[in-house]
This record gives structure tokens, C-alpha cells and sequence, in this order.
């Protein structure tokens, strides 16, 4: 049966209608690049379908890159595993990065957002990416996975640089900054690493690197898994930040609902989580000829799981098009994915977004974006560059925790 199509030109113009339209005709859709699943039910089966494997290396091999620290570690990654490996890394995290970490951490999570808003709140005016999103998750992960404050700026820039390898519009051409950028980052994180498990301290490097000793695992496995846990925690929140308060600056209803307590908060970042993900889709290879819903899927084929799609499915939500607190949550959404690769971080992103929202929401009016915001391509991981926005300031004691 004839596939819709979607070029690349015609997603990167007008993805929701790009997606909408390929739905009209079936689940599975041509990208030209490949095939993409762009239904909800089938994004979300296929995820635990075990003849798909998750290869973030066959991407990079796309690409034409096959060697390098980033090729490297992203070939020892959770993104690249699936089997005993991958559950005997989970089995690792699920020790050490617990939502009782997260907890114990919310109170510095709610400070830092209110400091990072005092620099800023009184003009009445600021660049949201560069003056609070770049900075707002590293800090809670510095803090929860124990990085000294004087080293967060390096870790911070560090984080951006390799966030460069997860974007198929700049990947080749910066290959070799993100190699760089990585090659400290690890050094740190291993050197880290050695010191609590020398001095150990209540972080969560220190349980990392003790349990991570006790189950065998290499210096450069520690090292890889602490960078990955830094990376995915900055780069995807920032980006989710970003989305949130462009979503909300068209919803004051909303913002000021949430300022005053009668909208509830973590049902407002759920609806951004799923209106607007920063993770677009996930791939995966087919590791053996299957046939789903009428589509034959050869063995080696590379199949695009659309979150954007899935999230955006009308079989399942009411009014996918519409911001809608409360009215298209009665399905979970997809932009922690599913399944055996579902975001290990989930509770830590949540736990930032809302605290950020709580505080952003009772300390300023809600935004006006300009037009001088940018936005990175809608494919990979996305969502601003730069976001100037005005407003005005509302005082910390009101309605601010």
C-alpha cells in the first residue's frame, strides 16, 4: 500500500499539519530519510516491540560518523542498548537516582528558580533562554549529583556543546566542538567519580560510583553513564522551559491561574509536556522482518517513532491542536517515551518544571514573547534559542512559595 509522505522541507515548515495529514492515509508514513510510525497507538506499541532495537550509532553512521569520543560514548549509551545490558544499567540507576532524591533536593530547586528571577525580574525584561532556562537545570542536577558550584558554569557549557550531536541540522558540520566538549566532560565526571568514591558524600555520584564499583562496571562505563545523566537532564529541561513559557505567554488565563493556586501546576506541565516535547521522536532498527497493521518492515530498516505524532493523535485526545489543561489528559503522553527506555529522569524533570512555573508565574506577569525569538529545527531535540520576553514584575510574597 502507497505511504503518505512527508519531506523534511515540508515537517520542518508545518510539522502538526505535516503529521495530521500523514495520519489521514495510515500509522506509517515515509520521511524520505526513512519510515516514521505517526500514530499514538502505534508509537507506543512498537516501543516495547522487542524485534526493534534501540541504535543511536546506526544514526550517527547516517551521518557518515563512525569513530570519535561522541561516537564512542553514545555506542556504550542507554540509547544504544536494549537486553540484559540495557536492564542491567537501569537496575544500576534505579538504585542510586530515586524520585526520594529528587524530593530531598525540591527546596533548593524552588530558591535557585527565585534567585535566577531576582537578576532579572525588576527590568522588567530578559532573554528566558540565555537568563534562566540554560542555567535552571544544571543547577538542580550539580546539586543532586554533587558537582561543586565553582565547575557548573564549565559543566553548563559543556552540557550545550554536546547537545550539538543530537541535532541532525548541526551534527556534521560540529562534530568535532561536540567531540571536544565531551572529552572534558567525561575527564570530569571520571575524576569525580574517583574522588567520592574516595570521599564518599550523600550525591549521587558517590552512590553511582560505590554501586556502580560493587557491579563491575569500568572507569569508563562510570564515567559515560554520570556524563549521560548531566547531558540528558540539561539539554532536554532546557529546552521543555522554553517551549513551556512560549506555550503560556499565549494563555494568561493559565499563568496567572497557576500564580493565584486555582490551576494546578503539575497538570499545566503535563499539557506542555504533551502539547509541546522537546524530544520530537526516537528511532529505532528493525533487527528482524516484521509486519504490524498491514506494513511490512524489513530487517535493518530504520523506523522514526514520532512523539510529536503520537501526541498529537485526535483518535486519542480530544483537541490535540488546543493548549487544554485538564481536557486531553486522560491518556498519558508520550515525551518521556515508553516502555524499557521510558525516561529514567522523568521525576527530576517534573519536579524543575514545576517548581520553575510555580516560581516564574508568581513573580512575573505572564510573558510577552518577541520577535526576536529563534528556534532550533523541529526535529531531533528542539525548542528556542533565544526567547526575549517582557512583563511585569509581581512582588516574591505574592503568591510565591
Amino acid at each position: 500500500m502507497a505511504r503518505p509522505e512527508i519531506s523534511m522541507p515540508q515537517f520542518l515548515a508545518d510539522p502538526f499539519g505535516s503529521l495530521e495529514r500523514a495520519r489521514r492515509e495510515g500509522w506509517l508514513a515515509d520521511f524520505g530519510l526513512g519510515v516514521g510510525a505517526v500514530t499514538y497507538g502505534d508509537v507506543r506499541s512498537l516501543l516495547t516491540d522487542a524485534r526493534l532495537r534501540a541504535s543511536f550509532t546506526d544514526f550517527l553512521h547516517g551521518f557518515g560518523i563512525t569513530s570519535g569520543p561522541f561516537y564512542e560514548w553514545m555506542e556504550m549509551s542507554p540509547l544504544n542498548q536494549d537486553g540484559p545490558e540495557h536492564l542491567r544499567w537501569r537496575a544500576l540507576m534505579s538504585r542510586t537516582f530515586t524520585p526520594r532524591s529528587v524530593e530531598r533536593i525540591r527546596p533548593f530547586l524552588r530558591e535557585a528558580a527565585h534567585e535566577l528571577i531576582d537578576a532579572f525580574a525588576d527590568r522588567g525584561e530578559c532573554e528566558f533562554v540565555g537568563e534562566f532556562a540554560d542555567a535552571y537545570p544544571s543547577l538542580g542536577l550539580c546539586e543532586l549529583i554533587g558537582v561543586p558550584k565553582q565547575d557548573r558554569d564549565r559543566f553548563r557549557a559543556w552540557s550545550n556543546t554536546v547537545g550539538l550531536g543530537f541535532s541532525p541540522m548541526e551534527l556534521v558540520e560540529r562534530i568535532g566542538e561536540v567531540d571536544d566538549a565531551l572529552s572534558h566532560l567525561l575527564a570530569y565526571c571520571g575524576e569525580l567519580a574517583e574522588t567520592r568514591r574516595a570521599e564518599p558524600r550523600d550525591d549521587l555520584v558517590t552512590r553511582i560510583a560505590q554501586a556502580a564499583h560493587d557491579d563491575g562496571w569500568t572507569p569508563k562505563e562510570t564515567r559515560g553513564f554520570i556524563a549521560g545523566l548531566v547531558f540528558a537532564g540539561h539539554e532536554t529541561t532546557k529546552n521543555q522551559l522554553g517551549w513551556a513559557i512560549a506555550v503560556l505567554s499565549k494563555h494568561p488565563e493559565v499563568w496567572d491561574g497557576v500564580a493565584a493556586g486555582t490551576v494546578g501546576v503539575a497538570e499545566v506541565v503535563e499539557e506542555a509536556l504533551r502539547f509541546r516535547s522537546a524530544v520530537t521522536s526516537v528511532g529505532r532498527t528493525v533487527t528482524a522482518s516484521l509486519e504490524h497493521r498491514g506494513e511490512r518492515l524489513e530487517r535493518g530498516t530504520t523506523l522514526l517513532l514520532s512523539l510529536w505524532g503520537a501526541d498529537h493523535d485526535g483518535a486519542v485526545y480530544p483537541r490535540p491542536e488546543t493548549f487544554d489543561v485538564g481536557g486531553n489528559q486522560d491518556t498519558p503522553h508520550m515525551a518521556f517515551g515508553y516502555g524499557a527506555h521510558h525516561c529514567l529522569g522523568a521525576a527530576l524533570a517534573r519536579a524543575e518544571l514545576q517548581d520553575a512555573l510555580s516560581a516564574l508565574t508568581g513573580r512575573l506577569s505572564c510573558p510577552t514573547v518577541g520577535e526576536e525569538a529563534a528556534w532550533k529545527p523541529y526535529a531531533g531535540i528542539t525548542g528556542p534559542l533565544r526567547l526575549p520576553i517582557t512583563f511585569h514584575a509581581r512582588p516574591r510574597n505574592s503568591g510565591s512559595a
